[in-house]
């Protein structure tokens, strides 16, 4: 037998694997060829050399998989070698959702970001898009970065955290600065319609935003403004954005929350569909776990969160002010969230305490914590909010597993985190977090697709990768194919699974044995090798 000859010699060969490459098709046994920062070709066994070779029997080999829900924008610069996102296979990373982005940083706007990078103990030196992105590109990250432009931030910029309804010269500023951060590099439009000062923007508002994005090639990315009693009706006015500005959508972790919403995702999965019917380009993404994590102050109604932090704390203080909000607290109405009656102070955890009075309650429930400091609930959260000056977090079990399964199980269904690039090191470290910034991806493909069976494992990849390639614009990611950017994955699917839980969250998944990020091997046999080979991707607007 004469020997062969002619096999072409490659950066890197990933061999013996089972490529399954994120359209949805089934896996194969092939080898994946490497140049440079891209993918050469897919080929057959023995068909190719690799000046590296990496022996993937066993192993299922993917696109990286794509983060379209994350928030890690000061994170990064922390931690730019995004430990907790990379270890479980993320590659891609799109922050600034739930209308806050890290740019433009101006007028009420810089104030609130700097706060955000004083806890992440990063100095805020930026004020435009482009300037934060060359900071991020110049520091060098082990994932790449995208970025949408926040709806809140903009109104920070120009009207600030007052319940002000946008005049016409407001508005035309706000759609300047989004035009011109798009035209820096930003993705499209976020909302976070729960918070201040996204809660005060009217529906007409947010249409002309929308457009000014959709006209640039982005598209609107929304924390509907509710996800409990009005889940519905939020529903339908993100369907209304997406319609009015000829926007494609993304709803954000789509979800029902509170015990009476329970079983509404049935109703909110029909409409989004015969929108899609009807024209509209909506979509959702959704995250494995039936806990949720945001901010503390968010159990306050609306009215006491107008203003500077120094404001909303004067509010708690006043004896009269506290009544009211503690009254609101278990007062449900059809027209607000109301958590507080609907989950229950024994089902939300607070994290980030730092305070030497509340410290050592981390990660304790509400409930916990009023009794051992012999208090009511409600005095309770209060008291915690001013003596930590607002910053906690909290974790709410809010939801049921089988609106999960619903939701995951769409094939309009992205995965993302909501979390952020974390480590048990440094400063995200101090305190526990939700466990979805060290799990979603190992979660979701080891409960839903291998144990359970409940979706094919090639269609859930695709929904890790191709799928929110395609709805965040990203041309030339979410495949493996000839020619495109060599973001790969090598999982075990005998052993891939999270680790972190919700007692003891800051820990790595098991089973993500190998993953490239733009050619450059960055997690080998499963340890950070510390390459920091991420790119900064700028959308390159298209005008509609």
């Amino acid at each position: 037998m004469e020997p062969r000859r002619g096999r072409p010699l490659h950066n890197i060969l990933i061999e013996g694997g089972t490529v399954v490459d994120g359209t949805g098709s089934l896996g194969e046994p092939l080898d994946v060829a490497i140049d440079g920062a891209k993918i050469a070709r897919l080929c057959k066994r023995s068909e190719a050399k690799g000046a590296i070779r990496i022996d993937a029997r066993g192993l299922i080999v993917c696109p990286g998989f794509i983060d379209i829900h994350s928030h890690s924008e000061f994170q990064l610069l922390t931690n730019p070698l995004a430990e907790s996102k990379i270890r479980q296979g993320i590659t891609t990373e799109l922050v600034g959702n739930c209308g806050s982005s890290p740019a433009p940083a101006i007028g009420v706007a810089r104030e609130s970001l700097a706060g955000y990078a004083e806890l992440a103990e990063v100095k805020l030196n930026w004020v435009t898009m482009d300037e934060y992105l060359l900071r991020l590109s110049n520091l060098k990250t082990s994932v790449n970065v995208a970025t949408l432009v926040g709806a809140g931030t903009l109104r920070e910029c120009v009207i600030g955290n007052s319940d002000a309804k946008a005049g016409e010269d407001e508005l035309a500023r706000m759609n300047q600065l989004l035009a011109d951060a798009m035209l820096q590099g930003g993705i499209g439009l976020s909302s976070g319609l729960i918070y201040v000062p996204g809660c005060f923007a009217s529906t007409e508002e947010l249409v002309s935003l929308a457009s000014t994005s959709a006209s640039l090639g982005g598209f609107y990315a929304s924390h509907i403004r509710g996800e409990g009693r009005t889940l519905i009706k939020a529903v339908e006015e993100a369907i209304r954005i997406g319609r009015e500005a000829h926007s494609r959508v993304e709803i954000s972790h789509h979800k029902a929350c509170g015990r009476p919403s329970w079983g509404t995702v049935d109703r909110t999965i029909a409409m989004i569909e015969q929108a899609r019917e009807q024209g509209v380009d909506v979509s959702f993404d959704v995250y494995p776990y039936t806990a949720s994590c945001t901010a503390l102050d968010t159990l306050l109604q609306p009215w006491a969160r107008e203003g500077s932090d120094e404001e909303i704390i004067a509010r708690i203080r006043d004896p009269q002010t506290r009544k009211r909000i503690i009254h609101e607290f278990v007062t449900p109405t059809e027209s607000m969230e109301d958590i507080v009656t609907d989950t229950g102070w024994e089902n939300i955890n607070v994290v980030g305490l730092m305070s030497d009075v509340y410290r050592s309650f981390d990660n304790k429930t509400i409930a916990e914590i009023a009794e051992v400091m012999g208090k009511d609930p409600a005095e309770t959260t209060l008291d915690i909010l001013v003596e930590e000056n607002l910053q906690p977090y909290a974790i709410f079990h809010e939801m049921a597993e089988d609106d999960v399964i619903k939701v995951i199980c769409h094939p309009l269904a992205a995965i993302g985190s909501d979390g952020e690039a974390e480590t048990p090191y440094g400063p995200s470290g101090k305190h526990a977090t939700h466990p979805r910034a060290y799990g979603t991806f190992p979660r979701a493909l080891r409960k839903y697709a291998i144990d359970k069976k409940l979706v094919p494992m090639e269609e859930l990849i695709r929904r890790m990768t191709s799928w929110p390639a395609q709805r965040i614009g990203l041309q030339n990611r979410g495949v493996l194919a000839s020619g495109m950017a060599a973001d790969v994955v090598a999982f075990d699917p005998e052993k891939i699974r999270d680790l972190a839980t919700y007692e003891d969250s800051h820990r790595y998944p098991e089973g993500i044995e190998c993953v490239i990020v733009n050619g450059a091997v960055t997690i080998d046999h499963g340890e950070h090798t510390k390459e920091r080979a991420g790119q900064v991707l700028r959308h390159k607007p298209s005008i509609a």
